[in-house]
């Protein structure tokens, strides 16, 4: 028997049928097809193809389901491990995942079970995003893309983990801002960052990390950890700041104060000096030091404190004594 073809087209087959007026621009293909009135849904199997304006996807079959009241076209749903893909100017765009879920009406796609969204350059083959979750929804209206359960993000040189994620794109598909909850983690080569939630700015190249924020960062092999409220990390001027609580660890330094800010080193562009502004305290092994304001240096390691200083040497006696 001759294969046989189906062209699912919706300003004709469907609404020459059922009467129902929705946007032109929406396409299915496969091998078969049948259509039921008295289940408001149409089924398609065998090579199925599905195009909504930019957006292709294929799977071995789909369903199209109708709303009973309206009988509009509701939602398309591929099973069987679909695949999606979008050619936007210079990037590709591609989406797996076990179920996909094409909303009609208000122009939403969602991904269901082992998802991952994967961005390539069409000038390059290494990916510049990989999104993996349990599940992804993304509108196609307000570009805006939302991961739930087990996100990990590898953004550039930067991967993050947390429990939900919400991406805004520009009109290219390019990202604005990236909004983390839920035990967000930003690692980036051998440095670590930790809150409760996270929200990075794309355009300016900021991350802010609120709630219970850390900085675990390496230092030649020395790690440098800050505790505090809330941190932001300019990474155009690899600044970190830091305020609430500021707690600051670095070999026998044990700093904390209202308010710090860590710079690089103009040369290597490592963290190298650390301001504490504001009623700060510093310990060095028997002694601490409090005042207004307090500079310490990785490198060389030294600490400067002015304004108010106040200097307690402990078990001063006990020293004596032995």
């Amino acid at each position: 028997m001759k294969r046989f073809k189906t062209l699912f087209l919706i300003t004709t087959l469907l609404l020459g049928s059922i009467g129902v007026v929705v946007a032109a621009d929406l396409s299915i293909q496969s091998d078969k097809q049948s259509f039921k009135m008295e289940e408001n849904k149409a089924k398609f199997e065998g090579n199925v193809r599905v195009k909504m304006d930019d957006i292709q996807a294929s799977s071995p079959r789909a369903e199209v389901l109708i709303d009973p009241k309206t009988k509009q076209l509701s939602d398309a749903v591929m099973y069987d491990k679909p695949y999606v893909v979008q050619v936007k100017q210079d990037k590709k765009n591609e989406v797996k995942a076990n179920i996909l879920k094409m909303s009609l009406l208000n122009k939403r796609l969602k991904a269901e079970g082992n998802t991952q969204t994967t961005v390539t350059p069409l000038d390059g083959m290494k990916p510049t995003v990989i999104i993996t979750a349990d599940t992804q929804e993304y509108d196609t209206k307000t570009k805006t893309l939302t991961a739930k359960g087990s996100v990990i993000i590898y953004y550039k040189d930067v991967e993050t983990f947390s429990n939900s994620a919400v991406a805004n794109l520009d009109k290219n598909g390019n990202l604005k801002m990236l909004t983390l909850t839920g035990s967000g983690r930003l690692k980036q080569k051998d440095s670590v960052i930790t809150a409760d939630k996270f929200i990075y700015d794309a355009v300016k190249e900021i991350a802010y990390g609120l709630g219970s924020a850390h900085s675990d960062v390496d230092m030649d092999g020395t790690r440098i950890n800050v505790w505090s409220d809330r941190q932001e990390y300019y990474k155009a001027s690899n600044i970190i700041q830091a305020s609430g609580k500021v707690h600051v660890i670095y070999k026998d330094y044990d700093a904390k104060g209202p308010k710090a800010t860590v710079y690089p080193d103009p040369k290597t562009n490592k963290p190298n000096e650390i301001i504490f502004i504001g009623r700060s305290t510093i310990v060095e092994q028997m002694r601490s030091i409090t005042a207004d304001r307090i500079k310490m240096y990785i490198n060389p390691k030294n600490f400067f404190a002015e304004g108010n200083v106040q200097t307690v040497i402990r078990n001063i006696q006990q020293n004596k004594d032995n």
